[in-house]
């Protein structure tokens, strides 16, 4: 296959605050579009060559699990549009300037990630309230008070991670992750499905270091 830089014709879609990665490697036009809220947008060709252009509300076993929208077709000429069309749809009414991110941060600004030492009291109180009405785009938000309650353990925190997980919409039982649950319902051992206690509570402190790293480059 001749080298060219394939990539150039995208040069004009808009991503709608999305990061893009295109991958160079394997000759197949393959792209891959990431949110702040968890949504990810991928595009790849398969072997039988169709394109498919996946959408889904998280990248990771349970958001492939049930895909938003996958769209797929078999002429090239197509992917351009095909790809902004399927960027539109599903972030048309969803702010640049992200409140979600804005209200994180300022979460994060407040309690820092000391995870294990947080007034827990005070986070199960904003967790409910944001409960009885959860703001639009809240994904990250929520799942930033569910991290906290985790940390923090009782029993009191499953039930209201389980209610912010399954009670509010898909994007944001997306983002909060099922294995917080089981870890608290059986004690924070870990079994074949789940990690220990102590893993999850270091994935959930790294995670955040490297959200705050990306927020101080915006």
């Amino acid at each position: 296959m001749e080298y060219r830089e394939w990539w150039r014709e995208f040069d004009d879609i808009d991503l709608r605050d999305g990061n893009v990665n295109f991958i160079m490697n394997d000759e197949q036009d393959m792209i891959e579009i990431s949110y702040s809220d968890g949504m990810f947008i991928d595009v790849g060709l398969d072997k039988d060559n169709i394109y498919n252009i996946t959408v889904v509300a998280s990248n990771d076993a349970e958001g492939w699990k049930e895909p938003l929208c996958v769209k797929q077709f078999a002429d090239r000429d197509k992917l351009h549009d095909c790809l902004q069309e399927m960027i539109d749809r599903f972030r048309e009414d969803i702010p640049d300037e992200d409140e979600n991110e804005r209200r994180t941060a300022e979460l994060l600004d407040k309690y820092g990630i000391d995870f294990i030492n947080v007034p827990k009291d005070e986070i199960a109180e904003l967790l409910n309230e944001e409960l009885k009405a959860p703001k639009k785009g809240s994904s990250e938000y929520l799942r930033l008070l569910c991290a906290y309650l985790y940390c923090a353990g009782g029993d009191d925190a499953v039930k209201l991670i389980k209610k912010a997980k399954y009670s509010v919409n898909m994007d944001v039982g997306a983002m909060i992750d099922g294995e917080w649950i089981s870890s608290l319902e059986n004690g924070g051992m870990p079994d074949g499905y789940v990690r220990s206690r102590e893993e999850i509570v270091a994935s959930i402190i790294l995670y955040y270091m490297d959200y705050e790293y990306k927020q101080q480059w915006k």
